[in-house]
Order: structure tokens, then sequence, then C-alpha cells
């Protein structure tokens, strides 16, 4: 069910194209036969049904842009509190002894390197996780490191403060990955998908009563509403396709650490 946010964007739009207009046309000339039954009176009321349709379709995708939105910039806020982390993180190891602040600090390099990328890593699912391996790696040293200096540190506020610190970045980890994984459900795509094929298979029903073809304008929709979706499905993939979450923050960072 998740195919949808695997396969190549092009060929998923060119897909959807096709099969609106193919519904479109099937439409038209179920309406053209039809048409020497159709009334006066009948006629409206394929217009109300026409227009109940399209306002459904609207408002799906309208809370489904609203959706996979919402996710986006969640994505994005976490970039830059896992950005804020690290940075909180590193200030904290120059309160520690010479030895010890500085092991710490270069492994916090280390890890804003990794984490970087890892988010760099486009289409490549296994780079991805090869990458998040590299960084639970890198957890689990500086986190023994800093273990082991609070069990020897008489001042417990300076130890829990950077124990706190270093436990934000972990769990911001953990934000993250979740946030990668968390799309909008596929099975909400398919829905509208099929919701806006019966759409401009009534519109093009409502042309065929008339006899009259309008290929312009059916295009016109089929090409809206494969946009919109188009759209929406690209603005969920937090690593793939043309819309992706900026690691500025995580970039910026790394180049404020290699200035230290």
């Amino acid at each position: 069910m998740e195919s949808v946010y695997e396969a190549n964007e092009w060929v998923l739009g060119f897909v959807c194209f096709a099969l609106m207009l193919i519904a479109s046309e099937v439409g038209f000339r179920l309406g053209r036969r039809s048409g020497n039954y159709a009334t006066k009176d009948t006629k409206p009321q394929h217009l109300t049904v026409e227009a109940g349709i399209l306002g459904v379709l609207g408002l799906l995708l309208g809370f489904t842009m609203s959706m996979a939105l919402t996710r986006f910039e969640a994505r994005k806020h976490l970039v830059l509190e896992e950005a804020q982390a690290i940075g909180a993180a590193y200030l904290f190891t120059q309160l520690l002894p010479a030895d010890e602040g500085k092991e710490i600090g270069e492994l916090l390099r280390a890890y804003t390197s990794v984490r970087i990328r890892g988010t760099d890593a486009r289409d490549v699912y296994e780079q991805i996780r090869a990458a998040r391996q590299e960084a639970r790696r890198v957890q689990e040293v500086f986190w023994r490191r800093a273990s082991a200096y609070a069990q020897k540190e008489p001042n417990v506020v300076r130890a829990g403060l950077l124990l706190q610190s270093l436990r934000d970045v972990i769990q911001l980890d953990a934000a993250r990955w979740m946030a990668f994984q968390d799309h909008v459900p596929a099975m909400v795509i398919y829905a509208i998908s099929i919701v806006g094929l019966l759409a401009v298979m009534t519109v093009g029903y409502t042309f065929g009563l008339s006899g009259l073809r309008q290929p312009f304008s059916m295009c016109i929709l089929s090409l809206a509403i494969t946009l919109v979706l188009a759209i929406i499905v690209d603005v969920d993939r937090p690593r793939e396709g043309l819309i992706r979450v900026s690691q500025q923050p995580l970039l910026d960072l790394q180049e404020e650490l290699r200035s230290r």
C-alpha cells in the first residue's frame, strides 16, 4: 500500500493523468449514449451530481494537502531542534576537563557529519539505513564517555546537564526517524484518486449528454487534479522528489563546529 511513496513522481503523474483522460472519455461516451433519453428535467440533476462530486474532491484534496504540509513543517522544525540540541551539547563539553571535553566534542562533530550524510542519501534507502546505524554507533560511544565522566564528577549539576543534553540529541534522532516514516496514509491517496476519476467521468458524462466534446476543458481538469495529487505525494516524501526538507541548520552547525 505504501508503493505510492516509492514510485517515481514523473511516472506516477503520467499514469494518473492518463487514467483521468481515459475516465473522461468513458464518461463522455456513456453520456452520449444516454443523451437520446435525457430530458430537460434530468440534465440539471446531472449538473447537481457533478457539482457535488467536484465539491467532495475539492474538500478531500484540501484536507489531504493540509495533512501533508503539517508533516512537512514538523520535519523542518525537527531539523532545527536537532541542530540546536547538538550545538547545546557541544557547548556543555567546554565545561568539562580538557581530555573529556575534547573527546566528546570530537564525537559530536563526527555525529553531525553522519546526520548530514544520512539526510543527503537521495533515493537510496540502504544508504539511509547505513547512516542511521553509524549514528547509533556514535551515540553509544559518546554516551559511554559521558556516563563514565558523570560517575567520577563531583559536580552533579554539571554532569546532569551534560547527560541531559546528550539525551536530547539521541531522542531527536528517534523523533526525526519517526517523522521520516510518517506519511499521509496511502489508502487516502488511493481514495482521492478514485474520487478524482469519478469526478472527471461525471464531467465527461455531462458533456456527452449535450453531445459536445470538450477536450481542452477535460485536459485542464485532469491536469489540475494530477498536479495537486503529485504535490501532496512529493511533499510527503522527506528525502525523495522535488520538494525536500532543508538541512541548512545542520550544515550551519557543521561549519560552526569546524571553526572551533
